[in-house]
């Protein structure tokens, strides 16, 4: 059985989109399906940062007020801080991508705004990827009023973001900067304690995580000495864990199918 074949027989519903770096060799399986999009959104919530950091000289020291109005809930960890306090845009940008701070998320959502995210969205070439409203409103709606992404979309912003073409070579770099430092599971490849070298050579992951009740996400690069390559894995129609432990037996394969 091959690999699409047998993603076919998981219990749930998949989309995945994986690309070789440098020899192009693509596997995709539904990875033009859209899925709503959970925490990946904020990705696109970055790039419009960093778009107004180069082209607009927006400094990243600029400070938010955090009111207690903003405080949501979800993952993250101002919504249990002070309100009436500043946070910085690094700051927040930090909180949003390392621990999926929605309340982070949302600040910078506001001042962003919804409408310069998805227009970035499209100037990139980002065509079924949308950030429709902030973070943490209940109860589930239907998917055309949620943010909502494909893996191949996915898989083409963390492409612009390994080449260094999402706004520029040094924006791309610092973003790429923070994704490897979320703490979110890992699941577009297998690392555990024994497979994270190859020789002297440590293998890199950058990368973000969402996550609903019956939703599990993976977007993102991993640099090995010997295979590069980004991946997008969204699952969604079963309960959370047994999706991210299936998507976890997808990502451990996608290096074979991707020499």
């Amino acid at each position: 059985m091959d690999l699409r074949e047998w993603i076919g027989t998981l219990p749930g519903i998949y989309g995945v989109f994986a690309k070789n770096l440098d020899t192009g060799k693509v596997f995709t399986f539904n990875d033009t399906k859209v899925f709503p999009s959970a925490s990946t959104i904020k990705v696109p919530i970055l790039i419009e940062l960093y778009r107004r950091v180069e082209e607009e000289h927006l400094s990243l020291d600029h400070l938010l007020v955090m009111r207690r109005e903003d405080q949501v809930g979800g993952s993250g960890v101002l919504k249990d801080l002070s309100p009436n306090t500043e946070y910085s845009l690094r700051d927040l940008a930090t909180l949003m991508i390392t621990v999926s701070d929605n309340t982070a998320t949302n600040l910078l959502i506001d001042f962003l705004t919804i409408e310069a995210v998805n227009i970035t969205l499209r100037r990139l070439g980002v065509t079924h990827t949308e950030l429709v409203r902030r973070l943490q409103r209940v109860p589930a709606e239907p998917l055309d009023t949620v943010n909502h992404t494909t893996a191949q979309n996915m898989g083409l912003l963390m492409e612009k973001l390994a080449r260094g073409t999402a706004i520029s070579l040094a924006a791309s770099e610092q973003m790429v900067s923070l994704l490897k430092r979320c703490q979110g599971p890992i699941s577009i490849t297998k690392l555990t304690a024994e497979s994270s070298w190859v020789g002297d050579s440590p293998i890199v992951i950058a990368h973000k995580t969402g996550s609903l009740a019956q939703a599990s996400h993976d977007v993102g690069i991993v640099y090995s000495p010997h295979l590069r390559y980004v991946a997008a894995l969204l699952s969604q129609g079963r309960p959370y864990l047994s999706l991210l432990a299936n998507i976890q037996r997808i990502g451990a394969k996608l290096s074979v199918a991707l020499r």
